[in-house]
């Protein structure tokens, strides 16, 4: 390229940047407000952004990605006009930069392609090792099943987002040796991994005391919110047969809070090229991390959406709750028993 002549490399850089249909959003440094913008937004959205909005309200791929900490790309990201895109993430002095470029018909071409070999690429043991290493052993299970599509780009679908921790879970911690941490979260998570396989989740990731699931993304006869129900009330249940046990071997016992919210999400596979991880991004996720920070010992705490989904009648009360980030949220509350009086973290 250091030798092609100027008019040339000018001819093909304009060619090539035409077919992407770029636009970009200028943000506030360490924020999502736009302060400026340019390009063909229609191409992007049927709502042009305004200086002073917020980018995630647009554009709901990127909550948690904003503000701007280092430079990313989310490739081929489907937006909800059936277009996909490249979004750059870029760094500069006194604003950060979103970049947009269309890439539909390449994606569109590459889907073409995986649909047709993925069959055979996932029967080779090598590829079935590297799929492991980047995405885990339990979604590579369900694309061998046939039950998922592995794809790059991200697939939007309505499903359930259920988050669970244990309260008071840090100075239990700060209390205890390593290693009877360690043996509590092994006896925890024995608790709460079976109820989400049994009724068709999908376990997002694990963090510490805490867990990540989805559902609705693999087949089942019932309605996502229903089963992300069951699987939180399982997940109380076994958790108060648990501490039965341990009341009985003089153990403290364990509290846990229950979020389970609903709605469109994006499902892909997101990360760096060493490790890569299948995810759901979208508001609904979000909501349904606050809910669970907000429940209390025994709570399950579920957003409109989830509610009414749900067959009625359905035992839960009416509460309002300012949630950080979200504000004043309409949201339903259900309490099972989870504990004794004795003993709790």
């Amino acid at each position: 390229m250091n030798h092609l002549p100027t008019t040339l490399f000018q001819y093909l850089a304009n060619h090539s940047i035409q077919q992407l249909e770029p636009a970009w959003l200028k943000l506030e440094k360490h924020s999502d407000i736009i302060i400026d913008m340019g390009g063909t937004w229609q191409h992007y959205s049927p709502k042009i952004p305004q200086t002073g909005q917020s980018a995630t309200t647009i554009f709901d791929v990127l909550l948690g990605m904003l503000p701007i900490h280092e430079s990313f790309e989310l490739p081929q990201v489907q937006l909800k006009n059936e277009q996909y895109t490249d979004i750059f993430a870029i760094q500069d002095n006194g604003c950060d930069w979103l970049l947009f470029c269309d890439v539909t018909q390449n994606t569109l071409q590459l889907q073409q392609y995986q649909q047709v070999s993925n069959d055979l690429i996932l029967l080779k043991a090598q590829m079935k090792q590297t799929l492991h290493r980047y995405i885990g052993h339990e979604v590579v299970a369900r694309i061998e099943q046939g039950e998922m599509l592995l794809d790059a780009a991200g697939e939007r679908k309505n499903i359930s987002t259920l988050f669970v921790d244990i309260r008071g879970f840090t100075p239990f911690n700060e209390r205890h040796d390593a290693q009877i941490v360690m043996q509590t979260l092994n006896d925890y998570m024995n608790c709460m991994l079976p109820p989400i396989m049994q009724h068709h989740g999908m376990i997002d990731k694990i963090m510490g005391d805490g867990v990540m699931a989805v559902f609705g993304v693999l087949p089942s006869q019932h309605h996502s919110s229903l089963d992300a129900l069951q699987t939180a009330k399982q997940m109380i249940q076994a958790v108060h047969q648990l501490n039965q046990q341990r009341l009985n071997q003089g153990l403290e016992q364990l509290g846990i809070g229950v979020g389970i919210a609903s709605g469109e999400a994006v499902l892909g596979v997101l990360g760096s090229h060493e490790r890569r991880t299948f995810t759901a991004i979208g508001r609904h996720v979000n909501l349904a991390a606050r809910l669970e920070s907000n429940a209390r010992v025994g709570e399950i705490l579920i957003d409109e959406a989830t509610h009414q989904a749900l067959a009625k009648p359905i035992s839960f009360t009416p509460v309002t709750l300012t949630l950080k980030g979200i504000g004043q949220t309409d949201i339903f509350s259900q309490t099972l028993p989870c504990t004794s009086n004795q003993g709790k973290l």
